[in-house]
Parts: C-alpha cells; sequence; structure tokens
C-alpha cells in the first residue's frame, strides 16, 4: 500500500468531497429533520454516478476497487454522513449480489442493471427485535411447501426499510421443524404478507428510514433463494461496511475539525480571534493527528479488501478505531463550538450525532473489542 495517494486517486476524492459539499451540506439539516429521502435527491445521485460505484461495467458499474470507494465514501462524508451511509449501504448490498451472481436466479440476474443504477433500492434485514449482535439465533424462520417458501418472525434495524424496493432477509431454514441454517432471500416489499412497519427516529441520519418489517406467513418463490448459507454471507456484507463506516466516521472528524477552526477564526474574545489562542491550536492538533491515524487504519482495512486477505481482524481495528476516534473528535469540536455545539440544527451536532451511530452500527464499539481480543488469544497459543 503506497503511503500517499495516487493522482487518480486523489482525484477520485476530491470529486466527491467536492460534490458532497455543493450538493448535500446545504441540504443535510433539512434532511434530518424532514425524515425522508426526496425523489429529487434520488435523482441527483443518479445522476451524478453515485450508485453501483464498485460494481463492473457490465451492470453498468464504474468498477471501482474497493480502495477507490472508500475513498468515494470518506469524501461525500464531508457534505452529510447520513446520505453518504445510504449510498454505501445500497452500493454494498449491490456488490454482494454481483459476488454471488453466478448462484442468482434468471429472475434476480434481470434486476441487477437497476439496483447497480439505483433505479430499484435495497434493504438489509438480519437483526431480530431482541437478537441484538447475536444474529445467528434468530427466530424468524422460512418453511418450504410446494408453493415457494413461507417466511414469519419480524426484524429491527432494517435499513432503508421504507424507500427499498427489495429486502435482503436473513431467516433460519425450519423446514423439518429444525433449524438447519440461515437463508439469505431477496425479498420484494409487496409479496404477500410481507409488511413494512415504522420508521425509527434516531439520533442522526435520519434522511435513511430504518425500521422494522414483519413477516406473517409471507410467500416467496424458491428463485429469490440468494445463499443458503446465509450467515456467512451477511458477515461478508457486514465486513464490507464496517470498512466503510470507518472511512465514513474519518470524513466525519475531517469535517468537524474544519468547521470548527472556519468558527473559531470568526470568533473574537479580548480583541482577538479563539484560534489565535495556543491552547486551542494545541487541541486541534491533538484532533488532526488523531483524525490522520483513523484515516490511515481506514485505508489500510480497505486495501486489505482488494487483496482478498481475510478481513475479520483488521475490519475490527478500523471500525473500533475510527467510530470511536470521531466520537472524541465531535465531542471536543462542539464544546469549542460553546453554546452552538447544543444546537440541534448545528452542523458540528450533526458531526457529533453521527459519530454516536457510527459506534453502533454494523456491530458496537464492544463486539469489536471481542473480535480483536480473541486474535490476541489465537496468537498466544500458536506460539
Amino acid at each position: 500500500m503506497a503511503v500517499t495517494l495516487s493522482q487518480n486517486e486523489q482525484d477520485i476524492f476530491n470529486k466527491a468531497k467536492e460534490f458532497s459539499l455543493d450538493y448535500f451540506q446545504s441540504r443535510a439539516a433539512e434532511w434530518e429533520e424532514n425524515r425522508v429521502l426526496p425523489a429529487d435527491v434520488l435523482t441527483e445521485l443518479r445522476k451524478n454516478g453515485c450508485f453501483g460505484i464498485g460494481c463492473s461495467a457490465e451492470f453498468g458499474g464504474q468498477g471501482l476497487s474497493w480502495f477507490e470507494c472508500a475513498l468515494v465514501y470518506e469524501g461525500m462524508a464531508h457534505g452529510d454522513s447520513g446520505i453518504t451511509f445510504f449510498i454505501q449501504l445500497h452500493n454494498t448490498l449491490t456488490k454482494g449480489l454481483e459476488t454471488g451472481y453466478d448462484k442468482l436466479s434468471e429472475n434476480v440476474k434481470a434486476l441487477m442493471p437497476d439496483f447497480v443504477k439505483g433505479n430499484k433500492l435495497l434493504a438489509f434485514g438480519l437483526t431480530d427485535d431482541d437478537g441484538g449482535s447475536d444474529p445467528g439465533q434468530t427466530k424468524a424462520y422460512a418453511v418450504k411447501e410446494n408453493d415457494g417458501y413461507h417466511l414469519f418472525g419480524s426484524k429491527s434495524w432494517v435499513s432503508n426499510n421504507l424507500n427499498a424496493d427489495y429486502f435482503m432477509v436473513f431467516v433460519h431454514d425450519k423446514t423439518d421443524d429444525r433449524a438447519k441454517g440461515m437463508i439469505m432471500f431477496l425479498v420484494p416489499k409487496d409479496a404477500p404478507g410481507f409488511k413494512v412497519k415504522e420508521d425509527i427516529r434516531r439520533v442522526g441520519g435520519n434522511v435513511m428510514s430504518c425500521g422494522r418489517i414483519e413477516m406473517d406467513d409471507a410467500l416467496i418463490g424458491e428463485e429469490f433463494v440468494v445463499d443458503r448459507d446465509g450467515l456467512r454471507r451477511a458477515f461478508d456484507i457486514i465486513n464490507i461496511a464496517r470498512v466503510y463506516v470507518s472511512a465514513i466516521s474519518v470524513g466525519v472528524s475531517q469535517r468537524a475539525i474544519d468547521i470548527t477552526a472556519k468558527y473559531l477564526s470568526g470568533r473574537e474574545t479580548f480583541g482577538v480571534p479563539v484560534l489565535d489562542n495556543q491552547a486551542v491550536l494545541f487541541e486541534l492538533a491533538d484532533l488532526s493527528a488523531r483524525t490522520e491515524a483513523a484515516r490511515w487504519l481506514a485505508r489500510r482495512a480497505a486495501t486489505v479488501m482488494d487483496t482478498g486477505e481475510p478481513l475479520t481482524v483488521i475490519t475490527a481495528k478500523a471500525k473500533y478505531f475510527a467510530p470511536e476516534t470521531a466520537m472524541y473528535i465531535t465531542t471536543q469540536c462542539a464544546q469549542l463550538f460553546g453554546a452552538v455545539g447544543l444546537e440541534t440544527a448545528s452542523e458540528i451536532t450533526r458531526c457529533l450525532n453521527a459519530a454516536r451511530a457510527f459506534r453502533i452500527v454494523d456491530g458496537s464499539s464492544q463486539v469489536q473489542q471481542i473480535i480483536i481480543g480473541r486474535d490476541i488469544q489465537k496468537g498466544l497459543k500458536t506460539k
């Protein structure tokens, strides 16, 4: 891995950052307040090639590497992390389908171009209402009968539940009353017995919906079975998302520092700009160094994805460190903003709330510490 970006990689990052600051930043407060993903925003995202960036040209994608995609999301996070997380989610799920393309039915294969272009949107449903960090214990299940699969149960924290056309849903195969494993389904939103429930208002990122679905004898054709080793596929997708959440967290950290420095340069106390205070400069210098460390760990994890090496541990390290760093940095920056740091509509508050969310989504910081700690134990046993 090069320590510095190539000119092409720098251009990819700059283009994403400039687009997000130009288009996302001025609208982010409105999106957060209204809790809706406007149709004109989706049109703009499609027009600017935000969807399918990591998918192959065969399906209409741009064919960017995992590392290049991470640069895009880090750059986009400067404008708004909520819409960036939504874009990342859809693109990661689409790439997940492409990765297992040969196993897909012809019906699902025919949908790929629309997923890649963002004409049809995807959602991710893994966690049960009371499942928490142990999705393998899901109570949702499927029973195969002559007319297809019948799905029962519910899922919470389903990302993009209100806007999705298709849902990646993971349930146990209980055909003979014994849970054999988890099946990954691609469920159309209009499937009989499938219900999209309420959106959950969260501390941040409300431009993308996230809520519950219920399956009350939902009938799904066998052609919508994506993978019979569903739990493995789910964790493959989550590992990718963890790298991208790390990259987005870095973008949030850097944006917090940037707007704090600008704000303090325009405020005066005792006749001089606050930014001229040496103690303030020392604080920002510390935050900048921490952000740089998080940036290179996140980029290191993205590079590992391109090599095909095992992802779990390096991903856990990035997913632990980058959001925790973002939480510290945005907290300190909000403090430097003074009373403005208490305003719900202020950008620094949105940065702070984003950091809070990223410490939890796709596996909390504590889950990542467990993964890292177990790897340390494993290393001792092999010495």
